[in-house]
């Protein structure tokens, strides 16, 4: 079993779909838009938008996961489910007013060519003026030595413990997961894919215009902040 299959049952409960996640996804689109979700999780970020008014196809790998967003598809038209993966872009027939791909699931590719491939996939599926968004953990911070943490998420269900380890040129993404009494650990490398790396090749794929931040809130990017979170302009 996966370490994402463990955790489907959980998902919706650990990572809700936050106000301001929404607020900041909702800036750049216009009522309607077509959206495009990668790395969906369960669906909640998605589902919530199809419920504000915009048409989404949520797109998750995990089969457990998108299986989830098929079922709260059933309640929601506007939200569709498809299980391509971050370098099967190519595969999908329609283009997108919006693509975001948050909660740090760029990282889960491989090395820069893999992560240059996704996002010059992503900048041949936006329309004209369409906008990338990105969010994932801020490796300069990680890299830079710091004992980088996220807080326990804990309910009366359900513990989720996660750490960050630097190891040659990959990230350990470690995690417990405690729930029912019983604890599963797993450890997935991530590519640290920093500020500057990912602006460049940005660039290089014909992104015209890129703003970076710290949150959803659009605090200026910060290289000790926790998070970078950027949108690029087609």
């Amino acid at each position: 079993m996966t370490f994402y299959h463990a955790l489907t049952p959980y998902y919706d409960v650990l990572f809700p779909a936050n106000e301001k996640q929404l607020r900041y996804i909702s800036s750049y689109y216009a009522e309607g838009s077509s959206l495009l979700d990668m790395g969906a999780g369960t669906g909640n970020i998605a589902y919530a938008l199809a419920e504000a008014g915009y048409n989404v196809t949520a797109a998750e790998p995990e089969a457990s996961m998108c299986d989830r967003i098929r079922a709260k598809a059933e309640q929601c038209g506007r939200l569709t489910a498809v299980s391509t993966s971050m370098l099967e872009l190519d595969q999908l027939i329609e283009h997108y007013d919006g693509i975001y791909c948050v909660g740090n699931t760029l990282a889960h590719l491989q090395d820069r060519k893999e992560i240059r491939q996704f996002l010059q996939e992503a900048h041949g599926k936006l329309r004209a003026h369409g906008t990338l968004l990105i969010q994932v953990v801020n490796y300069d911070n990680v890299l830079a030595g710091s004992n980088f943490t996220f807080p326990v998420i804990r309910n009366e269900h359900v513990t989720f413990v996660r750490s960050y380890e630097l190891v040659d040129d990959r990230v350990l993404f470690m995690t417990t997961l405690t729930a029912n009494g019983q604890a599963e650990s797993s450890s997935i490398p991530l590519f640290p894919v920093t500020y500057n790396q990912l602006v460049l090749m940005l660039e290089q794929c014909g992104f015209c215009r890129i703003e970076a931040y710290s949150n959803f809130e659009k605090a200026p990017y910060a290289s000790d902040a926790s998070a970078l979170i950027l949108a690029a302009h087609k």
